[in-house]
Order: structure tokens, then C-alpha cells, then sequence
């Protein structure tokens, strides 16, 4: 048995914690979604230190890309002891730009769920990751440009899951409902690192339909939901849910006021909204107990995390200051600046938009949430998304691709627009789809949409 270099081992945070969490706790750590044990914390241990003897026979990174594999905890901390640095890739992750970020990260090994395990496929690439051993790379999903590559240290990552579980108080007792990918930043730091580092019990789960986590939840007895809205929409259609369940919390995109209405009045659990950045971790939450009114409330800053923004009413560029900033991810301020506009309200903050995501009309500005926010507001639209196409004449046109549970027409839709919206902000094309188009990370492009329903044939 290889045993792992004590000296590399100590200088992560990550190991150091799991340590401590092995010494501590007993039983069930990983629990499928019928109720029955999958790993227990002595197996995760076990099982770490039979991949490390994998790992330590090669050089190069680890690409992760096993879903929500029971063994994904093993394989990290297996990686880490090794010297190995990981790559995080959804499962939906292929084709040519995946082939570029293995090549930009140096992966020579790629972890992958078969049936019954995981399996591990040779790569072949011509370069060595720069960051160094023991780093973990997140990838972005690529729906405001070409994927990309961030590196963490173990204390970054450590400091957003302490700054997580802190602000929304997520605890040793609680159970996590693990049904978000491990390998996107939200569950990497709601799931993963919350049960290595504070000893928080995971649900691995990976059916996302709605009678599935239905099911689960009431089986498991889960304490805290991560989830994406779409999720929570279907969960609408439960009786109930059972009373176990104590934190529901959203991510991905704003949170619809009306579904958190809806939500909180059918089910009795209020939705509590999380925003990150996959570059700087958990930003904001909207720990309070009261609805939301507007859409995009994403409430205070996390414990340990400090935000600064000028006043705009129509909303600005903030810089974020935390512990958790990736590798070069910092300006030469010390702070990170997301994509996103948000503006500052009497109890925390709501994102307006992203300033690549405003449509040109003849020389203004539209944001398009403004325009997605009067139309979800119309009977039998479930949910809309605006983008712009190029116009020889106006610049930009505004198009809807508008998602129904009813048959709807589009001259009704933009009377309800022209109510409540000035006359050049109104739609002036619309698709109607069963479903609004999302990838694997449940995140919506407009870039995509406006490609695929607006400008395709024409």
C-alpha cells in the first residue's frame, strides 16, 4: 500500500478537515435516494486510499467526470493525497471543448461512471497544468462564452463551504439532498465539500425529475434541498412534503416571485435564494423568512464575504471581496467583478441582468428581465425568455421564446406587454415551446435561443 507523503497531505486544508471529520463521526455518510447506506464515513476512508494507489501511478491532471457517483468523495480526497490535480466536468461535458480544457489542464486521466463503478480512460495531452499539485479546477458551462478553467487551493474552497454553511446554517445533523451535479460549483461547494470538511451526510442522487425527489425526500428523510427553479417548479406538483425537510434553496437563475408564492403556499416552505460565482463561490443569500417580491432577490452578502457596488437604480458592477476567489481570479484590487448587474435594495441585493444580456433598440437599453417579468405575470405562460436579434433598422428587435401550460397567441401577449411596458420595449416576435431549452447545469442562453428560434432558416 502506498502511503501518502505527510508533509503534501498537511499543506491541504481539505485533507486536514476530512481528517478531523473521520476522527468525529460514525455510521452512514452517503445514503441513496431509496433510504439505504452507500458509504459509510470508515468506507469513504477505505475506498480514498484504493484509488490513491491508482492515481500516484501517474503524472498530469485527474478529470472527475463520474456524475453523482457515491464514490465521488473518495475519488477527490484519493486525488488530492496523490498529488493530483482535478478537473470537475459534468457529465454532459464532450466534444471539441472539452478536448481544449484537457489540453489546457494537462488531463492524462479521466474518471468515469460505468454500471456498477467508475472507470478510468487514458487522455492524451501535450501539456502540464500550470497551477501546480493539488488544485481543483472548476469549469464554467460555457452559456456567456467558451468554457474555461478555474483554479482553487484547498483553503479557497474551504473557506466558501464554511462561508455557505455559516450563513445558511447547514449543520452536522442535517442530511443534503445531493441531486445537482457534484461537479458544478453549487454542488461542489452545497454537497461535496460541506460532508469532507464539516461532516455533513449527502443524499447522491441523479434522477432531477419531480416524483423522484418527491419520492426521495420523504425515503431519505433529507433535512436541506439544493436545487435548480426548474426543480422547484415540478415540485409544485406534490401534495406535500414531508416534514423532515427544513431548507429549501435555489440557484442557477433568479428565483419567480410567483413561484416562490406558489411555493411557500401549496408546500410551506419558503425558497431561499443563493448567488455565486463559479470564479468566487457563494456571493449572496436571502436568509429571511418573508417572500420575495421582486425577481432576482438574492438577499445579504454571505458571513465572510463583503460586497461594494456604487448607486445605480438600473444597476451596476459589483466587486466581490472573500477568501474564496480563485486562483488569478482577483483585480488589482484584491477583488473579483462578476458578469452580472445588480442593484442594492433596502434588504440586500437583486440581480438586474447582465450588460451583454441588454438589447439595442434604435439606440436604448432593455433588460430583458423586465420584459420576462411582466410576461410570467400573463395566464398560462410558465416561463419566458427575452432575448435580441440583429435588425437592419432598430439595431436589435426583441423575440420571446415563451414556455405555456395553455395554448396562448402572440397579439395577446403583447397587449399585456403594452400595458405595462413602453411601446418600444414590447415584443415583437414569439416562439411557444413545451419547455425552455437548458443545459446540463440547468442554465438558459440567450445567445442559444436567439441562434435556434430566431434566426435558423431565416
Amino acid at each position: 500500500m502506498i502511503v501518502p507523503d505527510s508533509n503534501k497531505e498537511m499543506s491541504n486544508l481539505i485533507l486536514e478537515r476530512w481528517a478531523e471529520v473521520l476522527s468525529a463521526r460514525r455510521g452512514d455518510a452517503v445514503i441513496s435516494p431509496s433510504g439505504e447506506s452507500l458509504r459509510t464515513w470508515a468506507d469513504i476512508e477505505n475506498e480514498a486510499v484504493r484509488f490513491q494507489i491508482r492515481f500516484a501511478q501517474g503524472q498530469g491532471t485527474v478529470a472527475l467526470q463520474a456524475g453523482n457517483h457515491p464514490s465521488f468523495p473518495a475519488l477527490l480526497l484519493a486525488c488530492l493525497r496523490a498529488g493530483r490535480a482535478v478537473a470537475l466536468f459534468d457529465t454532459g461535458f464532450f466534444g471539441e471543448a472539452r478536448t481544449e480544457i484537457e489540453q489546457q489542464l494537462g488531463v492524462t486521466l479521466r474518471v468515469v461512471e460505468e454500471r456498477g463503478g467508475v472507470g478510468f480512460e487514458e487522455c492524451q495531452t501535450n501539456t502540464v497544468a500550470i497551477t501546480g499539485e493539488g488544485c481543483v479546477y472548476k469549469v464554467t458551462s460555457g452559456t456567456t462564452a467558451r468554457p474555461r478553467a478555474i483554479a482553487f487551493t484547498a483553503e479557497q474552497l474551504v473557506a466558501d463551504c464554511d462561508q455557505v454553511c455559516q450563513t445558511m446554517g447547514i449543520r452536522a445533523d442535517d442530511l443534503n439532498f445531493g441531486v445537482v451535479s457534484f461537479a458544478h460549483s453549487y454542488g461542489f461547494s452545497n454537497l461535496v465539500t460541506p460532508l469532507l470538511c464539516r461532516g455533513v451526510r449527502l443524499v447522491a442522487a441523479s434522477d432531477a425529475l419531480p416524483r423522484a425527489i418527491e419520492r426521495a425526500l420523504r425515503l431519505t428523510g433529507a433535512t436541506v434541498l439544493p436545487a435548480g427553479p426548474a426543480m422547484f417548479r415540478g415540485l409544485l406538483s406534490a401534495d406535500l412534503l414531508p416534514d423532515s425537510l427544513r431548507l429549501c434553496i435555489v440557484a442557477g437563475a433568479p428565483l419567480d416571485p410567483v413561484l416562490a408564492r406558489e411555493f411557500r403556499e401549496k408546500l410551506g416552505r419558503k425558497i431561499h435564494a443563493f448567488y455565486g460565482a463559479s470564479e468566487c463561490g457563494g456571493i449572496c443569500y436571502d436568509a429571511s423568512g418573508e417572500l420575495i417580491e421582486s425577481a432576482g432577490f438574492v438577499g445579504q452578502p454571505l458571513q465572510g464575504v463583503s460586497v461594494e457596488m456604487p448607486d445605480d437604480p438600473g444597476g451596476a458592477k459589483i466587486l466581490v471581496r472573500s477568501a474564496a476567489i480563485g486562483i488569478g481570479m482577483r483585480n488589482a484590487t484584491g477583488g473579483f467583478e462578476p458578469p452580472d448587474l445588480l442593484v442594492r435594495e433596502s434588504n440586500g441585493f437583486r440581480i438586474a441582468g447582465r450588460e451583454s444580456d441588454f438589447i439595442n433598440v434604435a439606440g436604448r437599453k432593455v433588460n430583458p428581465l423586465e420584459i420576462e417579468q411582466v410576461l410570467v405575470r400573463f395566464s398560462g405562460v410558465r416561463e419566458a425568455v427575452v432575448c435580441g436579434v440583429e435588425d437592419p433598422s432598430r439595431g436589435e428587435e426583441i423575440c420571446v421564446l415563451i414556455a405555456a401550460v395553455t395554448p396562448l397567441d402572440a397579439s395577446s401577449l403583447r397587449r399585456h406587454c403594452a400595458a405595462h411596458v413602453a411601446s418600444w420595449k414590447v415584443p415583437r416576435r414569439f416562439r411557444f415551446v413545451s419547455e425552455i431549452p437548458r443545459n446540463d447545469r440547468g442554465k438558459i442562453s440567450r445567445a442559444e435561443i436567439a441562434r435556434d428560434y430566431f434566426l435558423k432558416g431565416e
